[in-house]
């Protein structure tokens, strides 16, 4: 009896020393460095590989990146500590249609002469748009979802990025479905720093729940975050906020306007209780890595997925490059945005200070 008392004693306690979960930032940082720059490199090199030569809505990459997704959380994730879910909703056409057409009315409806090549450009932009939703009706939104139950299965911690590319013209806007569209950057970077997080939030257990979300259909009306952010409502959980990871690997001196590298942001509204919100996962990001810097805007941009979530009340802020100092046009939505033109060690740092902003934030990480 006593042999077998040892033996459940013995068991018991490599139970909980798998389960360590870290109570300060030295050990948050030790377990986010056990994903390496590699790692993250290999993450967006597959995805561009897999889906080339674009994941667009309803082109044969986007599923292929689909599946890579799954496979590869499965993966991440060997002893299943989270729960992979996949949420597969019918569009509403409707919806997205009327997004261009308010977008348009608000814009250029009476600010441009209908005569005039500004307004010309936009009317056909959002026919074409609106058209393009309609051509895509048959197709499902499928957004990924991990999610890890925490001690408070109530309150919950989004995390999100999307996974679908697109390509316009620069010069008619206009989508241009037969170009390669790789991506890395837009948005490979942000779902490679979301499988680092998942890597590391599988080694422990947590204070709350988090939810890590691949964004689907982003490139037609945002859709994808819109139809989550409505779930999410539904769902009647307490949401502490969702934490938006968009390009987070273009990072330049020589383009920088500060002439300086770890020159990065982070996209609010102008609204207090985010605003302390956002204060507090800066907090714990800068205890990780001071590498990289995330300048906090309040400016209420709506270029990411994160407005979606504000529609239905929640705190949402976007981690991305600085869009007003370092932000190449070159690369942005083109063929150009290929693996060779991310800064490897940018991304990495980055991974490191949002994941120590997640983890503080779930962990209640004070030292």
């Amino acid at each position: 009896m006593l042999q077998k008392l040892i033996i459940l004693s013995i068991f018991s306690l490599a139970l909980n020393v798998e389960a360590r979960s870290p109570s300060t930032y030295f050990q948050v940082k030790s377990d986010l460095q056990k994903i390496s720059r590699k790692n993250l490199v290999e993450w967006v090199n597959e995805l561009v590989k897999v889906s080339a030569p674009s994941r667009m809505v309803g082109l044969p990459g986007h599923d292929k990146a689909r599946d890579y997704l799954k496979t590869n959380i499965r993966k991440i994730d060997p002893k299943s500590s989270g729960k992979l879910i996949v949420s597969s909703l019918s569009p509403e056409i409707a919806t997205v249609k009327n997004f261009y057409q308010k977008d348009f009315d608000q814009k250029i409806e009476g600010k441009f002469p209908k005569e005039s090549s500004d307004y010309q450009k936009w009317l056909k932009f959002t026919r074409f748009m609106q058209k393009l939703a309609d051509d895509r009706a048959g197709l499902k939104v499928e957004n990924i979802v991990w999610e890890k139950i925490g001690l408070n299965s109530q309150k919950v911690l989004v995390v999100t990025a999307h996974y679908d590319t697109i390509s316009h013209d620069k010069d008619t806007l206009l989508v241009k479905e037969n170009e390669a569209m790789p991506g890395a950057n837009y948005n490979a970077s942000g779902v490679a720093v979301a499988l680092g997080i998942i890597k590391t939030l599988a080694m422990f257990d947590l204070n709350y729940s988090v939810q890590v979300v691949f964004l689907d259909w982003q490139g037609i009306g945002f859709h994808g975050s819109e139809l989550y952010a409505k779930e999410l409502k539904k769902s009647g959980k307490e949401i502490m906020g969702v934490v938006n990871l968009e390009m987070l690997g273009q990072d330049t001196s020589f383009f920088d306007k500060t002439k300086q590298k770890g020159n990065m942001a982070v996209y609010l509204r102008d609204q207090s209780a985010e605003i302390n919100w956002v204060k507090k996962l800066l907090d714990h990001g800068s205890k990780i890595t001071k590498e990289v810097r995330f300048e906090l805007k309040a400016n209420g941009f709506e270029s990411s997925d994160n407005f979606r979530f504000w529609e239905q009340g929640f705190l949402s802020a976007t981690f991305s490059q600085n869009w007003e100092d370092d932000f190449n046009p070159k690369f942005y939505q083109t063929a150009l945005d290929t693996p060779e033109t991310l800064n490897h060690e940018t991304l990495w740092y980055a991974y490191q200070y949002v994941g120590g902003a997640v983890i503080g934030t779930l962990l209640d990480i004070t030292k």
